[in-house]
């Protein structure tokens, strides 16, 4: 039996998809979101810099506990660089071509975190086009990677260059097509409030699980789901399946019946646990599903 969750149930454990607009910082359109909605606790992922737009999720009540595994992933962006003097093309490209892969990154004076080297990874430099000094390209990067940085770094194989403008279009799977603009969200939360009308913000309030499905998952007996909440971990018997994934790998946690319980991290590979028949196999790292009696888990 699937039970649908009321707006006060996703008030307390759902996610948001923000088309960020330039001018605002990500802490101020979270705050805006926490006030116009009325949830007691919000936090977003992926900090954008003030005049940065694009995707932007904020979470809201417990999900915000979840928000690390939502944040670490690749994220994708849209820019505009600005160069001394003008490239041509094939500099242009041999220029992108020499930063994909693993670079090292100094991150810019402005932002939070330690001013020390940094390995990340480039997927993907593409270039879109061109006019005169400026160049629009699109990148996919390992989350943590300063696109102004890039930028710099670029400009000092030539005569100098700097970030001009840029946008976030995705963060993992969830791309810019899923995020609304602060308008559009205040317009479904007024309808909801005035005219009792929940359609437009079912919409926009996702369950935090919708966000996770990329993980790897392993499935547990509706009777381990009790001591996964009073803080056992998990261990071989109270295993129903599971998905293959590598030891160390961060792993989804579900019931047999696919009702999210929270995330951890895999002690042994899928090969390994195959071959074992009892010990513990999962670190639980955060148990999202509140506490529940036994008779509550004929819903999950």
């Amino acid at each position: 039996m699937v039970q649908v969750q009321t707006i006060k149930e996703l008030l307390d454990s759902s996610v948001i998809i923000i088309d960020k607009p330039p001018k605002l910082s990500s802490h101020e359109i979270t705050s805006l979101v926490k006030k116009i909605i009325g949830a007691k606790k919000t936090g977003h992922a992926g900090t954008l810099d003030p005049n940065v737009s694009g995707v932007l999720p904020i979470a809201l009540g417990r999900a915000t506990k979840l928000l690390d595994y939502i944040v670490a992933k690749d994220k994708t962006y849209v820019c505009i660089i600005k160069f001394k003097t003008e490239q041509s093309i094939e500099k242009v490209l041999s220029l992108f071509k020499k930063f994909e892969g693993k670079i090292i990154q100094i991150p810019p004076k402005i932002s939070a975190v330690r001013k020390i080297p940094r390995k990340r990874f480039i997927h993907y430099i593409k270039f879109l086009e061109q006019n005169g000094k400026f160049v629009l390209f699109e990148t996919k990067t390992q989350a943590g990677t300063y696109i102004r940085t890039l930028c710099d770094d670029l400009g000092k194989l030539v005569e100098g260059a700097r970030m001009e403008e840029l946008r976030r279009i995705a963060v993992g799977d969830i791309l810019e097509k899923k995020a609304i603009k602060m308008q559009d969200f205040s317009d479904a939360v007024w309808l909801w409030k005035s005219k009792n009308d929940e359609n437009a913000l079912r919409n926009i309030l996702l369950p935090v699980e919708e966000y996770l499905k990329n993980y790897k998952k392993i499935f547990v007996k509706n009777s381990t789901v009790v001591s996964l909440l009073n803080g056992v971990q998990l261990a071989i018997p109270g295993i129903s399946k599971f998905e293959n994934f590598a030891k160390g790998e961060t792993i989804a946690i579900y019931s047999k019946e696919n009702k999210f319980i929270g995330m951890g991290t895999s002690l042994f590979s899928c090969d390994e646990i195959k071959k074992m028949n009892n010990g513990i196999v999962v670190k639980t790292e955060r148990i999202h599903l509140q506490n529940l009696k036994n008779s509550d888990l004929i819903y999950i």
